[in-house]
């Protein structure tokens, strides 16, 4: 009788799990800080597993071989490392270009919008925004697959694209929170292109990098923040609990806005922004590259005194940099606001991303 259980509970294990899944349950989720990406990896597959922000039951999964490993077991999306993408958004661009894969994109959105020198200079296939792509041009380009943003909750030309032949890859990088779950999101480009081991060695120089300069970070002089601008008559600044509130939190930093909810942007009444700017360090990412911009795009800005200071910094004398490589190395971004807090004895030099708004 006993001999009986334990072959009815055998059989019950081999019918519960299959061979897929005991793979992959088994296997460790390499991701350590992204929301919504996961890459789980066995002897014989990696499996991508992207999960869609607004609707969590919508995951998009790719099965890879392991490119490392000579085993090979069952069917997989694609078969050898992707060698022709088209790349829709900036940070795609920017962590491509970290891994130094740069020649593989064979198309963007527009070149108007791309920083890279070298990536500029080979004139890849500009396809417009990702709702009107050119469906001829992608065809021409001969992309293997698409990496798009998913900032609406379809992409419109995918079936038409599938139908002849080019996979379409949604990328979440931009709905992470945490700075290094962002930049994580270097790995999906690393897996898909074969070079998964020179992706987490990247990885883990950022992460390094970045908990190095946030372990540093001086809480005995926490500089009174400002983050945002004017747009018609309200002020939008990230939220408390936001990728950006994220960063000036883990620089030290004492961001106004920091106790408010939320993972986007936050809408207030110029009204209440004057008030706030009193006695305010540091104003960052006013959108504007002078105060004289500011003020002829706003008057009304006169009214706030960090305006008579010399404490506001931004990116926008180099927008294309910032949006194309921040993603990818948020220890750039951090290191520039370790900087900024030195005051007066800040060098300007060493910012990469940022620059004095005079």
């Amino acid at each position: 009788m006993k001999a009986l259980y334990l072959v009815v509970f055998l059989l019950a294990v081999s019918c519960t799990n299959s061979p897929d899944t005991n793979k992959y349950n088994s296997s460790i989720n390499v991701c350590q800080y992204s929301k919504w990406l996961k890459i789980s990896e066995s002897q014989e597959a990696v499996l991508i597993q992207i999960q869609n922000p607004d609707d969590t039951a919508k995951i998009y999964s790719i099965r890879l071989p392991n490119f490392n490993s000579n085993v090979r077991s069952g069917t997989y999306d694609f078969e050898a490392p992707i060698q022709r993408l088209a790349c829709l958004s900036s940070t795609h661009i920017g962590m491509l270009a970290e891994l130094d894969l740069r020649e593989r994109i064979v198309a963007v959105s527009s070149l108007k919008y791309v920083y890279d020198p070298k990536l500029k200079s080979s004139r890849p296939a500009a396809l417009g925004e990702e709702q009107g792509i050119d469906v001829e041009k992608v065809v021409n380009s001969k992309a293997e697959i698409i990496v798009y943003s998913a900032f609406s909750s379809s992409f419109t030309k995918e079936k038409v694209l599938n139908k002849v032949g080019v996979k379409c890859i949604p990328n979440f990088d931009w709905r992470e929170i945490h700075p290094l779950g962002r930049a994580e999101w270097i790995l999906f480009f690393g897996y898909l292109t074969g070079h998964a081991v020179e992706a987490k060695l990247k990885f883990k120089e950022i992460c390094e990098h970045y908990e190095g300069i946030k372990s540093n970070a001086d809480t005995s002089r926490s500089l009174r923040t400002l983050s945002g601008n004017i747009t018609g008559d309200f002020w939008y600044a990230p939220a408390g609990e936001s990728y950006h509130a994220q960063l000036l939190r883990d620089a030290g930093l004492n961001y106004v806005f920091s106790g408010e909810h939320g993972t986007g942007s936050l809408s207030y009444s110029f009204e209440k922004i004057v008030g706030l700017s009193k006695g305010l360090d540091l104003w960052l990412n006013p959108g504007f590259k002078s105060k004289q911009e500011i003020l002829q795009a706003h008057p009304k800005s006169r009214l706030l005194p960090i305006l008579q200071q010399s404490s506001l910094f931004c990116y926008t004398h180099n927008s294309n940099k910032y949006w194309e490589i921040s993603a990818c190395r948020p220890d750039l971004v951090l290191a520039d606001y370790s900087e900024l807090k030195k005051r007066d004895k800040m060098n300007p030099n060493k910012l990469f991303f940022y620059k004095r708004v005079e």
